[in-house]
């Protein structure tokens, strides 16, 4: 299963564009665990950006925003949560028999 952010936006002429950032499988459950916070406790999200040149230097971005999330249905998040355990259980069963041969 592929699991993506989208952001969306419009521009002055009311067209609409998005990008898509795919999140690794491996990030699946913490983005989830994370997302399922934000909706249950009803906080903002703070979202920043940190630049991070060649030679190793962090430098937090000028570029700040705070949103709220809305789910839109509770059953259809839990399905999919549900369902990125089942992967991540047979992912480490897999894993388990190839060490074992």
């Amino acid at each position: 299963m592929k699991l993506r952010l989208i952001l969306k936006t419009k521009t002055k002429k009311n067209k609409e564009i998005s990008i898509k950032f795919p999140i690794s499988p491996s990030k699946h459950i913490g983005f989830i665990n994370f997302i399922n916070l934000a909706l249950n406790q009803e906080l903002p999200i703070d979202l920043s950006f940190e630049k991070i040149s060649k030679t190793g230097d962090h430098e937090e971005s000028k570029i700040f925003g705070r949103f709220k999330l809305e789910g839109k249905a509770d059953s259809q998040l839990s399905g999919l949560e549900e369902q990125i355990k089942e992967m991540d259980r047979k992912r480490k069963k897999a894993q388990l028999k190839r060490k074992q041969t």
